[in-house]
C-alpha cells in the first residue's frame, strides 16, 4: 500500500463499512514483511524448475540445454531492456507532472512511481533469472567437455544422439504407460531407422530386467535408464545412414550453412 498515496488522499478509508483506519493500519505494518518477502518473487519458475524442468523438458544433448540456456537468457536480456527504457519514459513523464504542480498531476505522478517500483522488483527477478542460466550454461559446457568456442557444427553433430535417446525414452514411457509403442513415437524411431519391432523387443528386455531388479528388491534409478539410452545409441547410432539412402541424401550436415567459430 502506497504511502504516497495515502498522504495525497487521507479521507481512502472514508465510507468503508468494515475497513475501519485502525485495520488499515494494521495492514500497513503487516506490508514491511510482505514487501521484504515479495524480494523473493519477480519471476516465474525457481531456480530448480528451471534448471531441472526447463532445461530437461525437450532435450536430451547438452548442446540443446546450452541453446535453451541461450534462448532463456535472450528472452529476460530483451524484458530488461524494454523495462530500462519504459523506466526512463517514465522518469520524464513524473517529472513533467511534477512540474505542472497540480493535484492530479501529482497523483497521475505518484501512480507511475509506484507502478515504477513493482516493475523494478520484475527487472531484478529477470536480472537473476539470466544469471541462474549463465552459470547454468557455463557448467553444462565444463561437464560435457564443451569447447568455450563451439559453434553449429558441433551442436548438428550431436543430433542424432539426441533424436536416438529421446525416441527411446519416449517409446520405453509408452509400453510402460500403455503397453505398446504409440504411433507418434513410432514414427520417431522409424525417422532415423529404427525398426519398431526391433525397439519394442529391445525395450520389453529393458523393462523385464527392471522388474526382475525390482522383485529383487534392487531398485534402478534414473541412471540405470540413462544407461540403456546410452546402450541404445551404441546400438542404432548408424542407422539413420539408411533412412538418407532411402531418400537420396548424400549429406545431412550441409557445412556450408553453418555458423562456425575459428577453433
Amino acid at each position: 500500500m502506497s504511502e504516497e498515496l495515502m498522504k495525497l488522499n487521507p479521507e481512502i478509508t472514508s465510507g468503508m463499512a468494515t475497513m475501519t483506519p485502525d485495520k488499515i493500519a494494521r495492514i500497513r505494518e503487516r506490508m514491511v514483511e510482505m514487501d521484504r518477502a515479495n524480494q523473493t518473487l519477480g519471476r516465474r519458475n525457481t531456480q530448480t524448475t528451471n534448471q531441472l524442468m526447463t532445461l530437461t523438458m525437450l532435450t536430451e544433448s547438452p548442446y540443446r540445454m546450452m541453446r535453451q540456456c541461450l534462448a532463456q537468457i535472450e528472452k529476460k536480456r530483451s524484458a530488461v531492456e524494454d523495462n530500462h527504457f519504459l523506466a526512463m519514459s517514465n522518469r520524464v513523464k513524473v517529472k513533467d507532472l511534477r512540474d505542472k504542480g497540480d493535484e492530479l498531476s501529482m497523483i497521475e505522478a505518484a501512480k507511475i512511481e509506484h507502478g515504477q517500483q513493482k516493475t523494478m522488483m520484475y527487472i531484478e527477478g529477470a536480472l537473476k533469472e539470466i544469471a541462474v542460466f549463465q552459470e547454468a550454461y557455463d557448467e553444462i559446457r565444463k561437464n560435457h567437455n564443451i569447447p568455450e568456442n563451439w559453434d553449429e557444427r558441433d551442436a548438428e553433430l550431436a543430433e542424432i544422439r539426441h533424436h536416438l535417446r529421446q525416441a527411446f525414452r519416449q517409446a520405453h514411457r509408452d509400453m510402460i504407460l500403455h503397453g505398446t509403442i504409440t504411433q507418434g513415437n513410432a514414427e520417431y524411431l522409424e525417422q532415423y531407422g529404427v525398426h519398431l519391432q526391433t525397439a519394442r523387443n529391445v525395450i520389453a528386455k529393458y523393462i523385464a530386467t527392471c522388474e526382475k531388479l525390482i522383485e529383487e528388491g534392487d531398485v534402478p534409478n534414473i541412471n540405470h535408464l540413462y544407461e540403456f539410452l546410452d546402450r541404445a545409441v551404441e546400438i542404432f547410432g548408424n542407422e539413420y545412414k539408411h533412412v538418407m539412402a532411402h531418400i537420396g541424401l548424400d549429406d545431412l550436415v550441409r557445412q556450408e550453412y553453418l555458423y562456425r567459430s575459428t577453433k
